[in-house]
């Protein structure tokens, strides 16, 4: 009895093994396949990746592109704490033909958190992040020979480079904006009541229901404030169903990316949540704004609800700059930066990249 049982067992563990080799072959060559795409092979083309003294910590910064000559694109990832590298390099590529495009994992993100971990992050602030920006933005415009940057802030991104803008206009095309961040307590409230009505208006009365035992913000608790967002995501636009399981997938496929960074990914996430929630929540830049010094383009899906698109418009009228344009994406959400890749590159095409012109 006890020899067929140890048998059973072995035959498990056997499967098991072979299951778990198959899978990551499989994983393997799906890196492999995501490698070739992202290939950059031309004689001008420019591929650098690694940590680089920012702060006074490390941090990892990737510049990419097919022509080093093309404008520096500075992208400041949303979050705080969820960097796009590893999930986004497909939405992206294409950007690499006309923009040179640096990705920075910020300070609590990505591999800058895998590196450092939570006693070596440092501070944590808007403060201290933005003056990191500033420093990520020479760092490339050293790299690539070049005076100016665009800089592109996404979601929390939005707020660090609105200050990077007033900070050093003199590094700058122009700053762009998507899912623009204008004061948070009216995000919330805004986008609360948005969430409802999209709720109602698709017959989903169980989740309107849930969505009204949680409460209107503000949210003293962050759990209350994330199962509002799970809510909110499990009932995205149309165009973002699909969008968090694609991100998993990625992730799994991502070239040069070991099972250590996509743990490090989600602890990040949480560490950054953990320190910058209060500012962040606190965050308001929408009664009296201060000048941005530099051209201004926002991009905004026109069903954001999570950085409302009537905020960021309103928002945007009471902004003084050089130039300015607000373009909006139909049928875009919180997200069309990388759930539109096509509709967002030719809005940076058209908007974004005549402002590098020397």
């Amino acid at each position: 009895m006890l020899g067929k049982i140890a048998l059973g067992l072995l035959g498990l563990v056997v499967v098991l093994a072979v299951l778990i080799a198959g899978l990551a072959g499989y994983r393997a060559l799906r890196q492999g396949q995501a490698a070739e795409r992202q290939a950059l092979r031309g004689p001008n083309a420019i591929r650098e990746a690694g940590f680089v003294r920012i702060g006074g910590i490390e941090q990892w910064v990737s510049i990419r592109g097919e022509d080093r000559s093309n404008p520096v694109l500075v992208v400041l990832h949303g979050g705080p704490g969820a960097a796009f590298q590893m999930i986004t390099y497909e939405a992206i590529r294409p950007w690499e033909r006309d923009f040179t495009v640096v990705q920075w994992d910020q300070r609590g993100a990505g591999r800058t958190f895998g590196r450092n971990g939570a006693d070596g992050s440092g501070t944590l602030s808007i403060d201290r992040m933005a003056d990191d920006g500033v420093e990520v933005v020479r760092h490339a415009l050293a790299r690539t020979g070049q005076k100016k940057a665009l800089v592109l802030g996404v979601s929390w991104g939005s707020i660090l480079g609105v200050q990077v803008a007033r900070r050093s206009p003199e590094l700058l095309h122009a700053y762009v904006g998507a899912g623009q961040v204008v004061d948070m307590a009216a995000n919330e409230a805004v986008g609360y009541d948005g969430l409802m009505a999209r709720l109602k208006a698709r017959g989903e009365t169980k989740a309107a229901e849930k969505l009204a035992a949680i409460g209107p913000p503000p949210y003293a608790d962050m759990g209350l404030l994330l199962k509002e967002r799970n809510i909110l995501m499990a009932h995205p636009p149309a165009s973002e169903r699909g969008l968090y399981r694609n991100a998993v997938i990625a992730a799994l496929s991502a070239p040069d990316t070991g099972l250590k960074d996509i743990r490090d990914w989600f602890g990040a996430g949480q560490f950054s949540l953990d320190r910058l929630y209060g500012e962040m929540m606190a965050y308001s830049d929408r009664t009296a704004p201060a000048p941005i010094p530099v051209p201004l383009v926002i991009i905004q899906g026109d069903e954001d609800i999570q950085t409302p698109t009537v905020l960021a418009r309103e928002y945007f009228d009471k902004l003084e700059a050089p130039r300015k344009a607000f373009v909006i994406l139909p049928g875009g959400g919180h997200s069309a930066v990388f759930a539109m890749p096509d509709a967002f590159h030719a809005a940076l095409l058209k908007h974004v990249r005549p402002l590098a012109r020397p």
